[in-house]
């Protein structure tokens, strides 16, 4: 493993075994189809797609939250997959989440300074006054007062609530943070000041970043590289200015169509491409290209074979049988 690598995904796959409506045998439902990339220390990995896509499910399984049904992943060159509860804990110390909704994600009946702190207790990290120094330290750190750590959640805006989220990610002081849609269910003006945070923390900590959303201009704006996840799959993978520039997959083109983007007067406004059908659902995957359903360049050849994911330049990766802008890209 070259040693600016933190974390590894290869071949990760996640099954889930379902009843099918209407049918009476079981079907399997593969919501991660084999996935492959790395974080590289210091670094903003985003991830991109769609609701349903599969994003939120391969993070859990690479902090080890549900074990993929197969596949590798390795953390500071140690194997997860076949570590036990116990010798997986150290390694859980150093991958934090920050999740989507700071609506859901504190206990109403706990007050915020005994949340933060809660990851400490149960990791016996220090004494109870050192844990309250730490306490204060961390919300000094995002921005809040800290004599409001004997408040409730429910005291708090949407906003200072996801910065309590983070203040408690970074308690253990982990290599790794996962960020799960941390700014969709804020305000837009609150939403950048969210991403500053996490910026400023990354330069200040060391922090690596795997970041997940859906909306593509927010990624481009916070990540170094990018992935675009389809049905499970990563269907580009690219340096996040060189993704944004000229994608090479038909998916990802559509979805910077509809990305909203500052007009400086500089650049001609993207044409919007509308994806034509709905999503096909993860038990009935399409035969050859998972995409070929609602690309408007799809062939008889796509619909026989799934294209692999190439490298069609360095560090630019595409699964794609015709690939768009390739000429552009390559420049």
């Amino acid at each position: 493993m070259s040693d600016d690598v933190l974390l590894r995904a290869t071949n990760v796959v996640k099954e889930f075994s379902l009843r099918s409506p209407g049918l009476r045998q079981r079907a399997t439902m593969r919501a991660v189809a084999d996935v492959s990339f790395e974080v590289r220390r210091g670094e903003t990995f985003g991830i991109v797609g769609e609701s349903g896509c599969g994003k939120s499910t391969l993070a859990r399984c690479l902090v080890q939250l549900m074990a993929p049904t197969s596949g590798s992943v390795t953390f500071n060159d140690v194997e997860l997959t076949t570590l036990s509860r116990r010798k997986l804990r150290p390694y859980r110390r150093q991958m934090q989440l920050v999740f989507q909704d700071p609506y859901a994600s504190l206990n109403p009946r706990r007050r915020v300074g005994d949340i933060v702190a809660e990851p400490m207790r149960v990791n016996k990290t220090g004494s109870e006054s050192a844990i309250r120094a730490r306490v204060l330290e961390l919300f000094e750190l995002v921005g809040l007062d800290t004599a409001s750590i004997q408040r409730y959640p429910h005291e708090f805006s949407g906003g200072q609530r996801q910065r309590i989220g983070i203040a408690r990610s970074l308690s253990l002081n982990p290599s790794l943070v996962v960020a799960d849609e941390p700014v969709s269910a804020l305000d837009v003006s609150v939403q950048a000041q969210v991403l500053n945070l996490m910026a400023d923390l990354q330069e200040r900590l060391g922090l690596t970043y795997l970041f997940i959303a859906h909306d593509l201009g927010v990624v481009r704006h916070v990540s170094d590289r990018v992935a675009v996840m389809y049905l499970g799959e990563i269907v580009e993978l690219a340096n996040a200015d060189d993704l944004y520039a000229a994608p090479l997959h038909p998916y990802t083109e559509a979805l910077l169509s509809v990305a909203p983007e500052l007009d400086d007067g500089t650049q001609a406004p993207r044409e919007r491409i509308v994806i034509s059908g709905d999503v096909p659902a993860p038990f009935n995957r399409p035969s050859g290209c998972a995409f070929r359903t609602r690309c408007p360049f799809a062939t008889d050849h796509c619909a026989q074979v799934a294209p692999p994911l190439v490298e069609l330049t360095p560090g630019r990766f595409v699964a794609c049988h015709y690939p768009r802008n390739h000429s552009t890209a390559s420049a």
